[in-house]
C-alpha cells in the first residue's frame, strides 16, 4: 500500500505537480547560465583520456537516431549517460552548492540530457520544461543533503553522487512523464542505488561518479515506469536519512521546503573560474593576487602557510600531488602553481605541471592548518575565510585573506566570463567547430526558455 503522506509522497508531488508557468524568471536566467556553464565543461571534458577510456569500454549500439549519438556512436540511454556525466565532471570545472557541499548541475543535467536524446523522453521538450526540469532536480537534490548537514560529507560520502542519483531520478521523472506514485517509487529505487566515497578525489572514480548517478536516474525511472515499487517512504525512520547522516538525522526538518525558493536562484550555485575543487579557489585567489601585486617569482619563496575553516581541508586529500588529477586537490600545489606561473587554468592541471621539478621541490613548504569552529553546515564552510600567508626568502611575509567565494553570486561570473569560458572550452573540445560557430550556439542558449523544442540544439553540442 502506498502511503500518500510520506515524504516520497510530498517530494513526487513537487515534483511532477510544480507548474513550469510559475517559474520566475530569476530562476529561468540561473538555470540557463547553469545549463550553459555544464555544457562548456561537459565538452571539454569529452576528449579527456579517462573519458575516452570509458567510451571504449562501453557497447556501441550498431544503428544510431538523428540525435542518439555521443562522438559519433551510439549508446543504449544508460550508458550514454554514464559517458555524459562522467565528462561533464572530469575537469572538475562544474558548478557548486556548498549547502551539501555538491555539484549540482552536473548529475542532473547528464541524466536529463541522455533522457531527452536517447529515446527515455520520446516527445518534443520545450526549453522552459527543460530549465524547470533542472530546478526541480537540483532542488530535491540539494535539499535532501541539507536535512543532513556536513555530518554526511564528514563520513566519506561524495554528495554529488549519493544526492545527484535523487536529483537525477526527480528531473528525468519529470521530463519522462510519470506519475507521482510511480515517481515515489523511482526515489526509492535510486535511494537503493546511491553511492560515491570521497577517498576516490584524484582519480578517474571522482567524475565517475556524476556518470554513475546520471545511469542510475534513467534506470530507477525506467524501473518504476515498468512497475517495479520500493520502499512508500525511503526517508523514514531508519532510512535513507538516517543512514547517510551517520544516524543523525531521522526526519525531513520543517524549516527545509521546496522550492520556497529554488536553490537555484536564493542564494545560487557557485560557477568556477578555475578547473579544480572549489576548496583551492580562495586559495588561489589569494596567492595569484599576492603573485601580481608585488611580481613574485617562485624562487623567491622561501615557505608559505595556508589557514582554511574547519572542514575545509576534507576534499584536499593529495597534499603531494604526481598527477594532474591529484593536483586538484591539492592546496600546496594551488600555492606554488599560482606563485609560479601568476595564473591557474586547464594547463595547470597537465600532469608535466604538475611534475615541475621547481614545483615538486618546494610543496613540503606549504603548510595547510585549519582554524575556526566546526560546523554542521556547508555553506558554513563555503562562506569561511581563507589566507594565504608567503613568507620569502629576504625575511617579508605577504598576506592576503578571501572570504568571498569566486563565482558565488557574492562575486560571481560575469555573462562576458561565463561566454568566454563556453569558447574555450569548445576550444579544448571540439576545436573543429571554430570559434564563431561556438558563439552562435552559447547565445542560442542563451534563449533556451524560448525554444519550442531544444532536441537540435542538443544534437549539435553534442555531435
Amino acid at each position: 500500500m502506498f502511503d500518500t503522506d510520506s515524504n516520497n509522497a510530498r517530494l513526487a508531488a513537487f515534483i511532477c505537480e510544480f507548474d513550469e508557468k510559475d517559474l520566475s524568471a530569476h530562476a529561468r536566467h540561473h538555470a540557463t547560465r547553469a545549463v550553459l556553464d555544464t555544457y562548456a565543461v561537459t565538452v571539454a571534458g569529452a576528449v579527456e583520456a579517462g573519458v575516452r577510456q570509458l567510451a571504449q569500454a562501453l557497447p556501441a549500439l550498431p544503428e544510431a537516431g538523428a540525435n542518439a549519438t555521443v562522438g559519433g556512436r551510439s549508446y543504449r540511454a544508460d550508458d550514454a549517460a554514464l559517458l555524459i556525466g562522467t565528462a561533464s565532471h572530469v575537469l572538475d570545472y562544474d558548478d557548486v552548492s556548498m549547502i551539501c557541499v555538491c555539484h549540482p548541475s552536473a548529475p542532473v543535467l547528464s541524466a536529463m540530457t541522455a533522457a531527452v536524446a536517447f529515446g527515455v523522453v520520446d516527445k518534443p521538450v520545450s526549453g522552459l520544461a527543460f530549465l524547470t526540469a533542472l530546478c526541480v532536480g537540483t532542488e530535491v537534490m540539494i535539499r535532501t543533503g541539507q536535512t543532513m548537514g556536513f555530518r554526511h560529507y564528514e563520513l566519506g560520502f561524495h554528495p554529488t553522487s549519493t544526492m545527484g542519483v535523487l536529483g537525477a531520478t526527480a528531473a528525468v521523472a519529470r521530463l519522462g512523464g510519470l506519475n507521482t506514485t510511480q515517481t515515489a517509487h523511482a526515489l526509492s529505487i535510486a535511494a537503493s542505488m546511491a553511492s560515491g566515497l570521497r577517498t576516490n578525489f584524484g582519480t578517474m572514480v571522482k567524475s565517475l561518479h556524476v556518470g554513475l548517478a546520471a545511469a542510475n536516474a534513467l534506470r530507477a525511472v525506467q524501473l518504476a515506469r515498468a512497475g517495479m515499487d520500493g520502499a512508500s517512504d525511503v526517508f523514514a525512520q531508519r532510512g535513507l536519512l538516517f543512514g547517510f547522516s551517520g544516524a543523525e538525522t531521522d526526519a525531513w526538518p520543517d524549516e527545509v521546503r521546496l522550492g520556497q525558493p529554488f536553490v537555484i536562484e536564493e542564494p545560487g550555485f557557485e560557477q568556477k573560474r578555475y578547473p579544480c575543487c572549489y576548496m583551492l579557489h580562495k586559495i588561489i585567489e589569494a596567492s595569484v593576487a599576492l603573485q601580481r601585486e608585488h611580481d613574485l617569482k617562485l624562487e623567491q619563496l622561501d615557505t608559505a602557510l595556508v589557514s582554511l575553516p574547519v572542514g575545509g581541508t576534507r576534499p584536499l586529500n593529495h597534499p603531494y600531488p604526481l598527477t594532474g588529477l591529484h593536483g586538484k586537490f591539492s592546496a600546496p600545489y594551488a600555492v606554488l602553481a599560482s606563485v609560479a606561473d601568476g595564473r591557474v587554468n586547464l594547463s595547470s592541471f597537465l600532469d608535466e605541471s604538475v611534475l615541475r621539478t621547481e614545483i615538486q621541490a618546494k610543496l613540503r613548504d606549504v603548510e595547510v592548518i585549519e582554524e575556526g569552529t566546526a560546523s554542521n553546515a556547508g555553506s558554513d564552510l563555503g562562506n569561511g575565510p581563507v589566507t594565504v600567508s608567503l613568507n620569502l626568502r629576504d625575511g617579508r611575509t605577504l598576506s592576503r585573506t578571501v572570504t568571498l567565494a569566486p563565482g558565488s553570486p557574492a562575486d560571481p561570473i560575469t555573462a562576458e566570463q561565463l561566454r568566454g569560458k563556453w569558447i574555450d572550452c569548445f576550444g579544448h573540445g571540439k576545436p573543429q567547430l571554430g570559434d564563431a560557430r561556438a558563439a552562435a550556439l552559447f547565445e542560442q542558449g542563451e534563449q533556451m526558455d524560448q525554444m519550442a523544442s531544444v532536441q537540435s540544439w542538443l544534437s549539435e553540442v553534442l555531435r
